[in-house]
């Protein structure tokens, strides 16, 4: 975005990733920084329109961060009304593996035998994180979202 259009957004109170919501962005508890490089390709990352990957606009918030290197195709969708990473940038393979792991993971909360935070601090325990709130689906790579899949296959033996 040109430094102009930024000038524009801010001035008319237009919220866009360059002028997000103070209170959306505070909503955010444990927020990743805005990635710079690619970690499957090391290729530059930047802040572009949804429609630069999915060929036509989605969403009420429709940005993403994609790589910039040709055939890559890493992508992570902002958390809505701010600049910040839903998760770290995936490739298509992390993208699937993480598809496979929400599929195993969502049934634990949505059958309401547990909550969505008592599913994670499970899921936590179950893998070795430490904290909490480090436990993301969408930070995993495809190694951690093949041991999701295996936690949950093996709790219900």
């Amino acid at each position: 975005m040109s430094a102009m259009q930024e000038a524009f957004d801010r001035a008319s109170g237009k919220k866009t990733p360059w002028n997000p919501s103070r209170k959306a962005t505070a909503r955010v508890k444990n927020p990743l920084p805005a990635p710079t490089s690619c970690p499957h390709c090391n290729g530059a990352v930047d802040l572009v329109n949804n429609s630069a990957i999915y060929g036509r606009e989605y969403g009420e918030w429709p940005y993403a961060y994609a790589c910039t290197a040709a055939g890559c195709g890493a992508y992570v969708g902002l958390h809505p009304f701010t600049a910040i990473p839903l998760g770290t940038l995936a490739d298509g393979p992390t993208r699937a593996a993480r598809k496979r792991a929400k599929a195993a993971f969502n049934p634990i909360w949505q059958s309401g035998r547990m909550t969505r935070g008592e599913a994670y601090a499970w899921l936590a325990r179950a893998l070795g994180i430490e904290k909490t709130e480090e436990c993301h689906i969408g930070w995993f790579d495809v190694s951690t979202c093949q041991r999701v899949e295996q936690v949950i296959r093996e709790s219900r033996q």
